[in-house]
């Protein structure tokens, strides 16, 4: 299985609900944040490592800002908490699997390394 599937279908989806949004109320704000969505989508399935980076924030910054709407009383930001939660958990994931393959593979290259200071 191709790693950040999901992050890059859930921003995809994200861009579309936004996009929506934009042409229903007329938004232009709308509009830039879809288009925002829509191009990490893109880089999140190259696996630019740039692209993951912005991801991760705008999808932080996201889910602090549903979960107060959600708090607020706006019962359909849950949708969205839900959407940039997953987006969350699968990009951490991914850095996490990332990190361990790099550390693995440094750790190959160095076999001296830690062993009584030689």
């Amino acid at each position: 299985m191709k790693r950040l599937t999901l992050a890059t279908l859930l921003l995809s989806i994200n861009g579309v609900l936004l996009l929506y949004y934009a042409y229903a109320w007329g938004s232009m704000v709308y509009l830039a944040f879809a288009l925002l969505s829509l191009i990490l989508a893109y880089g999140v399935g190259r696996e630019n490592r740039t692209a993951i980076k912005v991801a991760l924030i705008y999808a932080g910054i996201e889910f602090f800002f549903a979960l107060l709407f959600l708090i607020a009383g706006n019962v359909y930001s849950a949708v969205d908490a839900a959407i940039t939660f997953l987006i969350l958990h699968d990009i951490i994931g991914y850095i996490q699997e990332v990190y361990r393959e790099e550390k693995e593979a440094e750790g190959g290259e160095k076999p001296g390394d830690g062993e009584d200071g030689e």
